[in-house]
């Protein structure tokens, strides 16, 4: 077993062991009757009636199997059991890195190691240690037996495995390029499945053609000539294999070296006799360890996979995390760019040299184009990300120094991309809070302008959202988010576009609605209507991540030429409206 094999079970490796020391013992038993058989033989040719041999016969053929069934029972309890470790230590793995990682792997990478990859190292555990038992003790007690009977012999045995042994490990070697090369292309085909499939929708609305699907064929297309390749290039191993690893070869060998050993009177007819029976068990093995071979390759790529993720840089937490006791924010010459982009030039920097303070108890607006940087800021101030260089502080203390776990707790969140989970109304607004009261998830949803709309479902509160919310409408979900920051009530707002799925109505109820909500709170919102943010304390504009204006919106429209630009063009495009055509007008 392949030191990372090991490491990974390491968990269950004590169960690991007693099911293959059951196996190793089920084995002897079973090498125990194949003497006994030989012996009920020896006795039939003395006519003589084999009485012990067949009682022990019994005896060991019942032993055999108790041990064989117990040895499977251990292990398949171990794979359980590590199955549960696993998604257990990569749940709290997952949990510890910066959700900023998380979100660039993607839900499905996530999924495929926590599902398939450890159930594909439960069928490794739940099937490995009795099949290595097999393939390991069976040899050393056959050789044994055969070494008792005739030691000349038995090493003949034993060089004639040797040599196939070899044979088989050069075959082994040569197919493991090609193994790589079927996981990745494996990996392509799964993906535009994936993709496929997810974008039905777009594929039918705008593409109904062959090209819907053209990745998906190319990665088909793909696959079968690695298979094909692999294939081709393995035909005269897979023969060989085929002709080798079978009772045939050894027994032809038995029989003429045999013969030849019987004939210079070495050996006699039974000792050779004995020798076709014991020795055809070590071809065997072969199977068992070609099966735990391609056990140990198959779960390979999982456990990679999984150690990929266990060896990421978890969240850094300070040893000895501090609490603010006031609630203004401030971000002092930050820069920040992703993993990928670090090597980059400056300026491509997401957030370059980003400094400015949000007071307690004010409403603070970040406008800018798409791209500029708006919601990263709103991610580095949860810790989605850390900052290249620089500090984000709240109350003074910065945020590293905060336990993870409280800074969250500080800040109530609605994003524009809003999740719910797959349970009820009342389920998905009380999210994250204890001993919620009834009428406090009424009031947060009335304050959120959804409490009607929730009323006249029928079951109310109790009405299931469907999974992801998909039973929803985007405004509606939003609303529901909106309701549950209301009721989370925490000193730091984060708003990225709350009204983004609002319709003009909902749109000035909620700003009214967010307006009671920012009483006594520190609010930084990300906005693209402008008419949402004219009230702020003060409005920051940002352009390729650099701060080129800030003030409020009097004074920005005063002293800020950009932003006068930007505000006549917002002014011109709320005033637009799609005239008739000429043909109309005629």
């Amino acid at each position: 077993m392949s030191i990372k094999h090991a490491e990974i079970c390491r968990p269950v490796e004590k169960q690991l062991r007693i099911s293959m020391l059951l196996a190793s013992l089920a084995q002897l038993m079973k090498l125990l009757i194949w003497l006994l058989m030989i012996g009920i033989v020896y006795d039939v040719g003395q006519q003589q009636f084999p009485l012990f041999y067949l009682l022990g016969l019994f005896v060991l053929t019942v032993l055999h199997y108790s041990c064989k069934i117990k040895a499977h029972d251990q292990s398949h309890y171990s794979a359980f059991q590590l199955e549960k470790i696993l998604r257990e230590r990569l749940s709290q793995k997952i949990g510890s890195l910066p959700l900023g990682e998380v979100q660039t792997m993607g839900s499905g990478a996530l999924s495929k190691v926590l599902i398939d990859d450890v159930q594909a190292l439960h069928a490794f555990v739940a099937d490995a240690p009795p099949l290595k038992a097999e393939a390991y003790s069976t040899p050393i007690f056959v050789l044994l037996a055969l070494s008792w009977l005739n030691w000349q012999f038995a090493l003949s045995v034993l060089l004639f495995c040797l040599a196939m042994l070899f044979i088989l490990k050069l075959m082994v070697s040569r197919s493991q390029p090609f193994r790589r090369q079927y996981g990745v292309a494996l990996t392509q085909v799964n993906r535009a499945i994936i993709e496929y499939v997810q974008g039905m929708a777009t594929v039918r609305t705008f593409d109904a053609g062959e090209s819907s699907y053209g990745r998906f064929q190319q990665s088909l297309i793909h696959f079968n000539q690695v298979i094909q390749t692999w294939l081709q290039s393995m035909k005269w191993a897979a023969r060989l294999n085929r002709i080798l690893f079978t009772p045939m070869p050894i027994m032809i060998f038995l029989l003429a070296f045999g013969t030849m050993l019987y004939w210079q009177g070495v050996i006699s007819i039974f000792t050779l006799f004995a020798f076709f029976v014991l020795a055809t068990g070590l071809i065997e093995t072969m199977h068992p360890y070609m099966g735990l071979f391609h056990l140990m390759e198959k779960s390979r790529a999982s456990i990679e996979r999984i150690n990929d993720i266990e060896t990421m840089a978890s969240l850094p937490v300070s040893d000895n995390p501090q609490l603010p006791s006031h609630f203004d924010i401030a971000f002092k010459g930050v820069n920040f760019a992703y993993e990928t982009e670090k090597t980059l030039e400056k300026n491509t920097a997401l957030l370059n040299n980003m400094s400015f303070s949000v007071p307690q108890n004010s409403f603070t607006a970040i406008i800018g184009e798409s791209g500029s940087g708006k919601t990263t800021l709103l991610s580095l101030l949860l810790r989605f990300w850390d900052v290249s260089s620089g500090e984000i502080c709240i109350g003074g203390v910065n945020i590293k120094q905060i336990a993870p776990e409280q800074l969250m707790s500080l800040c109530s969140v609605v994003f524009q991309d809003n999740f719910l989970f797959s349970g009820t109304i009342a389920e998905n607004i009380c999210y994250g809070l204890d001993k919620v009261s009834e009428q406090d998830m009424i009031n947060a949803a009335q304050q959120a302008h959804i409490h009607d709309f929730i009323m006249s479902l029928p079951q109310g509160y109790q009405t299931s959202v469907g999974e992801r919310g998909q039973l929803l409408s985007g405004g509606q979900k939003q609303r529901l988010t909106i309701a549950r920051a209301f009721l989370q009530n925490r000193p730091i707002l984060l708003l990225d576009e709350p009204t983004a799925y609002s319709d003009v109505e909902n749109e000035i109820k909620l700003m009214q609605a967010f307006k009671n909500l920012m009483h006594n709170k520190t609010v930084l919102m990300v906005a693209h209507r402008l008419n949402n943010v004219v009230n702020a304390d003060q409005i920051i504009y940002l352009q390729k991540g650099q701060i080129v204006a800030q003030g409020t919106h009097q004074d920005l429209l005063e002293k800020s030429a950009i932003y006068q630009q930007l505000w006549q063009s917002y002014q011109q495009a709320s005033h637009w409206v799609l005239g008739a055509s000429s043909e109309a007008k005629a």
